[in-house]
């Protein structure tokens, strides 16, 4: 009897706790499928904007395959306003000082991958844009500035791009007719595993290659395979 009168008793606490609790609990549940409703929203949302970014990026990539400047630019440019922060925007932009620099508005292309520099998170990302704003630099004649964007990069800092760096480097010490300075990036750009007929020449100009294997790579890059012998 003393167990049936415990149990009674623990319903009719129950019921009690009901009666008064009842209101917060179903405003709790109604609360907790509000957020569930609103996180769905707003997930199918971020979707449907992804989608719709790649299919603009989709139309970009193809009009800028076909040479289509001005329909590649406004493209571009949608892409970038409409959605920003993302990838799609990233690539926009460097699209968008790519057909810069093609149109000779290398101030413009300068402008673009300044800003880019500064806002791209991904390591990968950041020195590809980097190593675009140094040509930029380079095409301006501004050789000191592209030196001091590469002065801080330090091996470690600059990983598997850092072949692509000396040559850079190269280049502008021969613009400045520092042409020691100029063969030594080349050299340790070969030695960092760099392959370009192109690095070979230069070497060669500066007396750092062999003549005649700088002109088979070069004629082996030109022909696609080996060269021809003559009959």
């Amino acid at each position: 009897m003393e167990i049936y009168l415990s149990e009674e008793e623990r319903v009719e606490a129950l019921k009690k706790w009901w009666k008064e609790n009842a209101r917060s609990v179903f405003a709790g549940i109604g609360l907790g499928v509000a957020v569930l409703l609103g996180w769905n929203a707003w997930q199918g949302a971020k979707d449907r904007k992804a989608q719709e970014a790649s299919g603009l990026y989709q139309q970009l990539l193809k009009a800028v395959e076909a040479k289509q400047s001005e329909p590649a630019g406004k493209l571009a440019e949608r892409i970038v306003q409409q959605y920003q922060g993302s990838l799609y925007a990233t690539y926009a932009s460097l699209f968008q000082a790519k057909i810069k620099a093609e149109a000779g508005d290398l101030a413009g292309a300068k402008s673009i991958l300044s800003d880019l520099s500064n806002s791209v998170k991904q390591d990968a990302l950041r020195h590809i844009v980097r190593l675009r704003l140094i040509r930029v630099l380079q095409a301006q004649g501004d050789h000191d500035g592209a030196l001091a964007l590469m002065a801080p990069l330090t091996p470690d800092k600059s990983g598997e791009f850092e072949k692509l760096y000396e040559e850079l480097k190269g280049d502008s010490y021969l613009a400045l007719n520092r042409a020691d300075d100029a063969l030594g990036a080349y050299k340790k750009a070969k030695q960092l595993g760099a392959q370009s007929p192109l690095l070979d020449l230069k070497m060669t100009e500066l007396g750092g290659s062999d003549p005649e294997s700088a002109l088979l790579d070069a004629l082996r890059s030109k022909a696609g395979g080996q060269p021809e012998a003559n009959p």
